[in-house]
């Protein structure tokens, strides 16, 4: 191979930078999430410049023959820039600079870079929605199983209504599916393609801009050069989608961690997820969830840190918007992360009747039921039926008895001061208070009634399963373009030898 007089792409404008401040602007350490990308989006610019005439087809061809043996590897003595500069650097020390030099005519490192961006951007979130699915399954997989298992449910974390294990693990289905729903929509804004926009102008040479996203796997274009290349709103936007996710998936830590607790007893988590103590040997922590709980802060501080980097700037690029990439991935890891780890506590977790048991008798969390009875069988209002049984409560918990036998006991000496006297059976209360009955009066659409269990899980893996589908055929959309990109490349390529 003819041996090329090495050029500093940099040219000639500035001195030699300094050492440290190249160290401090670099974006060397996190470009390795985007190299490939990088190799792609040079691949399709240098095709189109050839279809279109402004670059020879020679030239071209061996420019796309060195791009597709390029390493994605950061090298560890570049002194370069970010792996644009790297890569380009390396095209030039090998063809020259009259053939490489090609390479970026017509782009800039503002557009490659946006787009480079966004096309691994898609990646992760295929990835963050598989990851979601995945707990979604296990979360369904629980709720069949404990479709009419009775829990305490909680308001204010004090005990409230009775419900089944089924309907609290749907209330966190659902909070997922709406998240999931969010990155389907998000990756419809993620996948246009910036390039063709160059610095921030547009280019007067002669590319097909939808050509070249179609062949980077775009749906289209960002139709103004200047958005194109400065905004970054899909960044802040997939960080938002990973908060609310994580706030979802640290509410369901906390709720684990809570569980599987001596003083709860509701759930044990298996051994692979916890803990034991370095002095105590007794213990068991659910470290897995206290992580998940603590990934969340980190998580929701990469969404802040990215809107204080961009909240300022003028348009069009600068350096600034750098920073807002490493957020964004390691926010995207800790979610998926999470969500993986989620996926694996929730489907080994194993429900404890008899904590459950203890948890709802005579908790007094059926009250309702008896207030609702005072109003529909002897025609009270509401307020007067909550003011009675709550005078039963009082006198429950004072006496020690359970609320039944005191309503058996009590409840004509209460009513009558309101001017209606009322007796209850014995029977008649239990019937009323007893948790099962209670779930079976519910009659309202998306209630805890264990009858509403079956449908519920119908519906909710039909959800799953269209997202699922939709998930396998965006990833074979990229997959699919990015064999024709190969093969077109592979084409022109074979017209040279370097």
């Amino acid at each position: 191979m003819r041996k090329n007089r090495r050029m500093d792409i940099r040219g000639p404008r500035l001195k030699k930078p300094s050492e440290r401040a190249l160290a401090f602007t670099s974006s060397m350490a996190a470009d390795g999430r985007i190299a490939r990308h990088v190799i792609a989006v040079n691949i399709a610019h240098m095709a189109a410049l050839v279809k279109a005439g402004e670059v020879d087809r020679e030239t071209g061809a061996k420019c796309i023959k060195f791009l597709m043996g390029a390493s994605s590897e950061i090298s560890p003595d570049s002194k370069a820039e970010d792996f644009h500069q790297q890569l380009e650097q390396q095209a030039v020390d090998v063809l020259g600079v009259q053939t490489a030099g090609y390479l970026n005519f017509g782009k800039s490192r503002n557009d490659q870079v946006a787009a480079a961006v966004r096309m691994e951007l898609r990646v992760e979130l295929i990835s963050l929605l598989r990851s979601l699915t995945e707990l979604q399954g296990a979360l369904l997989g629980q709720a069949a199983g404990h479709g009419t298992t009775v829990v305490p449910g909680y308001t204010h974390l004090q005990r409230a209504q009775p419900i089944t294990f089924a309907h609290q693990l749907f209330a966190y289905f659902d909070a997922f599916q709406r998240n999931a729903e969010r990155v389907l929509q998000l990756y419809a804004r993620v996948n246009l393609s910036p390039m063709g926009s160059a610095a921030m102008a547009g280019t007067s040479v002669k590319i097909d801009r939808g050509a070249v996203a179609k062949s980077l796997g775009f749906d289209g274009v960002i139709r103004n050069a200047m958005d194109a290349v400065s905004s970054r709103d899909v960044a802040i936007e997939a960080l938002s989608c990973a908060t609310m996710t994580m706030i979802d998936a640290s509410r369901l830590a906390e709720e684990l961690i809570l569980w599987s607790t001596s003083e709860f007893g509701f759930l044990e988590l298996d051994d692979a997820y916890a803990a034991s103590s370095s002095i105590m040997p007794q213990k068991k922590n659910a470290v897995v969830a206290e992580m998940v709980r603590a990934k969340a802060g980190s998580v929701m501080g990469s969404l802040v840190a990215a809107c204080a980097i961009l909240k300022s700037l003028p348009y069009s690029y600068n350096l600034d918007l750098q920073e807002i990439t490493p957020q964004l991935w390691r926010a995207l890891d800790d979610t998926v992360n999470s969500l993986a780890m989620l996926a694996g506590m929730i489907s080994s977790a194993s429900i404890k009747p008899e904590g459950l048991r203890s948890a709802i008798a005579n908790d007094n969390s059926t009250a309702v039921a008896m207030a609702n009875y005072l109003v529909k069988e002897h025609h009270i209002s509401f307020r007067q039926a909550h003011a009675i049984v709550g005078q039963l409560v009082r006198t429950s918990l004072q006496t020690g008895r359970s609320l039944r036998e005191v309503a058996a006991s009590k409840m004509g000496t209460v009513t009558a001061k309101s001017g209606k006297r009322i007796i209850i059976e014995p029977s008649r209360a239990k019937r009323l208070l007893d948790p099962e009955s209670f779930l079976e009066t519910i009659a309202t659409e998306g209630g805890s009634n264990p009858r509403f269990v079956a449908e519920g899980l119908k519906v909710r893996q039909a959800e799953l399963e269209l997202t699922d589908s939709t998930l396998s055929e965006v990833a074979k959309s990229l997959r699919t373009s990015e064999r024709k990109l190969n093969a077109m490349a592979s084409g022109i390529s074979r017209e040279v030898k370097l």
